[in-house]
């Protein structure tokens, strides 16, 4: 177990995955690393090899922390959050709306897991940990797309 510690610190983020509401607390955390990414324009092709690499190894790091916890999906584990958060603001041009509509968008799929996304947490697994997530940001994406025009 003690093997794990590194994979679990990884996958909580520290101490975040153990504050009340994990899962808030660390979208909160990554939206500066994600604020930071979208600021930087970079084109979105940079950005979704970015998610991408992200996505492996967040994967890769859960699976390693599961063994710890020996539990489906426990709520200390907030690295997913940090994949979803990431697909979220995915060719989504900086601004405070945005970002405000697309951490509560995200917050609402990820919570409440909404058209189907629910099933997702039937998948064993750092992959059923991790699709969630990725759907929920695909749909947070989509709202904050469809308020913008109207912004």
């Amino acid at each position: 177990m003690k093997q794990n510690n590194g994979f679990v610190r990884l996958a909580t983020l520290g101490p975040i995955g153990y504050l009340p509401a994990p899962g808030t607390m660390g979208t909160l955390v990554v939206l500066p690393f994600v604020y930071s990414l979208v600021l930087l324009n970079i084109s979105v092709q940079w950005y979704l090899l970015i998610v991408a690499v992200v996505t492996f190894l967040s994967v890769s790091i859960i699976g390693r922390a599961l063994e710890y916890f020996k539990r489906r999906d426990p709520a200390q584990i907030v690295l997913d959050e940090v994949v979803g958060c990431l697909v979220t603001f995915a060719g989504i041009p900086a601004s405070p709306v945005a970002f405000v509509v697309g951490f509560v968008a995200f917050r609402f799929f990820d919570v409440l897991k909404p058209l189907g996304i629910k099933k997702c947490e039937m998948l064993y697994g750092p992959l059923g940990v991790v699709l969630d997530d990725i759907l929920a940001g695909i749909a947070a994406n989509l709202v904050v797309r469809f308020v913008l025009q109207w912004v």
